[in-house]
């Protein structure tokens, strides 16, 4: 027998579980990259193709977003466990993330902020919109092209056990 019980709306984000994270990198108006892991993302229509992405507003990807209107999604694997980490522990305004990780990059065919080379997927986006959600910004990009690693799992944020989120490939 199934018991629903009602919990704030925090314990119920944390509890849909798993939810795939991304890499959302971005450049500067000089054309160095700095970017983030995200939780909140999601493809939109195929036509014409559309990635949506929610960053915070206070956050430095948001601003190199807003300023230079194009972004990189970069779906992560277990390879890139470590980067996915980093990523999402620090601040681009505070340390050059790409410096510190030496994560492997390529250039993007139609804009300037870099593929993550071992990243599963990569889609280069131009920002065609955005939307104030409250706290967060949603940037929605157009999608340019897209690029696979066929050999790559995709890493998924599984849970979190003592304040440490556990991800897993699948």
């Amino acid at each position: 027998m199934y018991k629903m019980e009602e919990i704030s709306i925090k314990e119920s984000f944390d509890e849909f579980k798993p939810e795939s994270c991304v890499f959302v990198i971005s450049v500067d108006s000089s054309g160095k990259p700095s970017g983030m892991i995200a939780g909140w993302q999601m493809k939109c229509p195929n036509n014409p193709p559309l990635f949506a992405v929610s960053l915070s507003k206070n956050g430095n990807t948001h601003k190199l977003i807003r300023t230079s209107k194009e972004f990189v999604i970069a779906v992560p694997n277990k390879e890139l466990e470590k980067e996915v980490k980093f990523f999402g522990s620090t601040h681009g305004n505070e340390v050059d993330k790409f410096e510190e990780t030496k994560i492997s990059i390529m250039n993007a065919k139609n804009i300037r902020s870099p593929l993550i080379k071992n990243a599963t997927i990569n889609f280069e986006c131009k920002l065609e919109n955005e939307i104030d959600s409250g706290d967060h910004i949603i940037f929605i990009g157009r999608v340019l092209a897209s690029y696979i690693n066929k050999n790559k799992k995709v890493f998924f944020n599984m849970k979190k056990i003592n304040g440490k989120r556990v991800f897993e490939e699948l």
